[in-house]
């Protein structure tokens, strides 16, 4: 798997050849960095500065509520969100995952979207992964290779 590396403004991580960085934007105490595979999930980097915080759970609601919205068509269930382990990382210092599905023209397919809460120096990073679960397994690496090689200097 080819890689390719990430670097700017402090932040930098590593990411499959085939995939890019689509949007990179910070407005007062917040930056977000947007992430396009070589499918249809997505990943995202959330860094809040200048004290601004939000806790993981409010983070994930906020984006459940927010997801219909930006849905073209169709509709998003809230589906269930737990808490799980990250194997061998430090860097995580909590993980909670959502699964859910998104119902178009009456075909409900399931999705699963990871939130990475980043143990970071200063600011509060979270890390937003999502895919539907029949594509899980092909981007599961590409998601790993990203939250493992995730620094802030």
């Amino acid at each position: 798997m080819n890689s390719q590396s990430y670097e700017k403004d402090g932040v930098r991580f590593i990411l499959p050849g085939n995939w890019k960085v689509v949007g990179d934007k910070s407005e007062e105490g917040f930056r977000y960095i947007d992430i396009a595979t070589s499918t249809d999930a997505v990943a995202g980097i959330s860094v809040f500065s200048n004290g601004a915080t939000i806790k993981l759970e409010d983070y994930v609601n906020l984006i459940i509520d927010s997801f219909n919205d930006l849905l073209p068509v169709g509709s998003r269930d809230r589906g269930g969100i737990v808490e799980f382990e990250v194997d061998q990382n430090d860097n995580v210092e909590k993980a909670l995952r959502n699964q859910f599905s998104v119902t178009l023209a009456d075909v409900e397919v399931p999705h699963t979207a990871d939130f990475y809460e980043m143990n970071v120096q200063t600011d509060r990073v979270i890390i937003f992964t999502q895919t539907t679960n029949k594509q899980k397994e092909l981007v599961q690496k590409g998601f790993d290779q990203l939250i493992q090689s995730f620094r802030q200097d």
